[in-house]
């Protein structure tokens, strides 16, 4: 089991909180104080379950929670950018970091499906 820490996919969704956290400040009030912190929570939430799947043994479903979770932030995230509390520019590169992030989760998701369903027996058939 490897430190969650140290994990491209917890790594990447610390950098997307942290630009998030310092964008947040710039943005108007009413956005702040909703979306932003809605958002913000959000990440955490990812970063606990990232944690969690990297802890105890029922990793699948705690994964698909997470891509759930992060649709969630995509979605705030086209949001803010649609009601022009941030710039195209900004967006296109949160989006990539959740994209990124997304294709993370995809292939641990993947590899824990197939660790879980072990190996075929080509002589059962």
């Amino acid at each position: 089991m490897a430190i969650y820490t140290n994990l491209p996919v917890f790594k990447e969704t610390y950098s997307l909180l942290l630009e998030v956290t310092r964008m947040t400040p710039s943005l108007p009030r009413d956005c702040r104080f909703g979306l932003g912190q809605d958002l913000r929570g959000g990440l955490v939430e990812i970063l606990k379950l990232i944690y969690r799947a990297n802890r105890f043994r029922d990793r699948v479903r705690t994964i698909s929670r997470m891509r759930e979770s992060l649709m969630e932030v995509q979605l705030y995230l086209r949001l803010m950018c649609d009601m022009k509390y941030i710039s195209e520019r900004r967006y296109l590169s949160l989006a990539e970091m959740t994209v990124s992030i997304s294709g993370q989760m995809a292939a641990w998701e993947k590899s824990e499906v197939k660790k879980n369903s072990g190996p075929v027996d080509a002589t059962k058939e």
